[in-house]
This record gives structure tokens, C-alpha cells and sequence, in this order.
């Protein structure tokens, strides 16, 4: 039976779903036909329900919640790893107020937790993840959420942190930050668990064989740092990867 995959092109899914898609492990009864893209564009996916697996923010979950079931294997959820909010002159979030804030989508739980704190009262410029920082360079933006590997390396291009999303969410909420959920049509939601055993294998595999794996993650990662790729995995594929449930 093939399925669509869709994953995002960061590299804790490339790391946990490369074994998959190079047949490194078991996917009977299954094929994969793949699409990598930017998380938001698979947020879009969801909501036209296009494809059989797919990784999609926690924020657009609610709008999808009639076509597809959460997986427990392959998410994003964690602690010390959320969004964060930077800038370059701007040094406190009341100051960006009717402000323009580069975001990574409005379906992104980035944007989706920064409403919940700071409100509205901003001018926001959809864009992809990986062209915000280079939009606050450029002036073009007076700050930008920054989501995957920016966290780590900002400070590189000269810019400031204003808010640490995911720190002001374990404070309130006393709970890993949800970022990313694999999604499963409700048309195989019978094929759940055999999936679900898939996905752990294949992050067992990636664990096991970081240099197998290693090319497929950086030719795809916007950051070809070796620390910063083993600081985003490390942090990004954790317990809660192989089991959500524990949440």
C-alpha cells in the first residue's frame, strides 16, 4: 500500500524519517511517496487533507481535527526548545507594538503561542522559516519568530532575543511545548499502531547510525554546522518522539 508522506525539511524529520524513506527499515506493508517542504505549506496540506502522513504544526491540528488522528511517534514536543522572538535595536516585545513581525505561518504553533502572550497588535508578514532572519537583517521586518534551527544561531547575525516562546510556556503551563504532531488520515486510523511501530524503529536506526543518516540531513538543513544539527536533533528528538503519550 503506498501513502504520502509529507515531512518538513528540519532536521529532526529528515533524522527520523530518512531510515523510512531509504528503506534502512521495514515499512510492510507500506511504501512511502515523499514530499518535503516547509512546514507551513504542510499545514496546508492537512487542512485540504491531501496526504495519507503528514507532520503539521500543533496550532493547525484543531482546524484538521475531523480528517486526521495525532500518531504518538514522530512529533516535536519538548523543554528548552520552543520558537523565540529577535530582533536588531529592538530589545523588549512592548516596543514592537504595531510593529512589523516576519512569522513562519499563521498555522504555526510560533504564531499561534505568541497570540496567546502578546496579542495582536502587530503588523505580521507571513513567510517561510527560513527567510526571517535575513528579513530583520534587511530591515525588512522589525523583528521575526524564529522556529527549527534559527533558535541556535541568531545571535550569529548580530540579533537579539526579545521572548523565549517555549520558556514562557513550560512556566505556564508546567508542560513541554507542543510543536509538531505527525498526523494519520482517519481513513487508516486502523494502521495507527503498525505505523507508530515504524516511526520508533526508524528513530532507533537514525540514533544507531548517525553517519548513515547524516547526508540526507544536511542536504536539506539551512545550517551546516555540525553543533548546531546535533543541538537541534538532540533537543528536538527526545521521548516525546518516540511516545507522546507520556505528555
Amino acid at each position: 500500500m503506498e501513502l504520502r508522506l509529507g515531512i518538513s525539511t528540519c532536521p529532526n524529520d529528515t533524522f527520523i524519517f530518512m531510515p523510512i524513506i531509504h528503506n534502512f527499515v521495514d515499512t510492510s506493508p507500506f511504501t512511502f511517496r515523499v514530499v518535503l517542504d516547509d512546514v507551513e505549506k504542510l499545514n496546508g496540506f492537512a487542512v485540504k487533507g491531501i496526504l495519507d502522513v503528514v507532520k503539521v504544526s500543533y496550532g493547525v491540528v484543531p482546524k484538521v481535527k475531523n480528517k486526521y488522528n495525532i500518531l504518538k511517534s514522530g512529533g516535536a514536543l519538548g523543554y528548552n526548545c520552543g520558537p523565540v522572538v529577535v530582533s536588531s535595536g529592538i530589545f523588549t516585545v512592548d516596543e514592537l507594538k504595531g510593529g512589523k513581525i516576519a512569522i513562519p505561518g499563521e498555522n504555526t504553533t510560533a504564531f499561534m503561542i505568541f497570540k496567546y502572550f502578546f496579542g495582536e497588535d502587530f503588523d505580521f508578514i507571513p513567510m517561510r522559516f527560513d527567510k526571517i532572519i535575513t528579513a530583520v537583517e534587511e530591515g525588512k521586518a522589525d523583528a521575526g519568530i524564529l522556529i527549527h534551527e534559527g533558535r541556535f544561531v541568531y545571535s550569529n547575525h548580530g540579533l537579539n532575543l526579545l521572548a523565549d516562546l517555549g520558556e514562557l510556556w513550560e512556566k505556564k503551563q508546567s508542560a513541554p511545548i507542543p510543536l509538531g504532531a505527525i498526523l494519520l488520515t482517519d481513513k487508516l486510523k486502523k494502521e495507527a499502531k503498525l505505523l507508530n511501530n515504524i516511526i520508533k524503529s526508524s528513530i532507533k536506526f537514525s540514533r544507531n547510525n548517525f553517519e548513515i543518516v547524516k547526508p540526507f540531513v544536511y542536504r536539506y538543513t539551512q545550517q551546516l554546522d555540525d553543533d548546531v544539527i546535533k543541538k537541534h536533533i538532540e533537543l528536538f528528538v527526545n521521548e516525546y518522539s518516540l511516545d507522546v503519550t507520556p505528555v
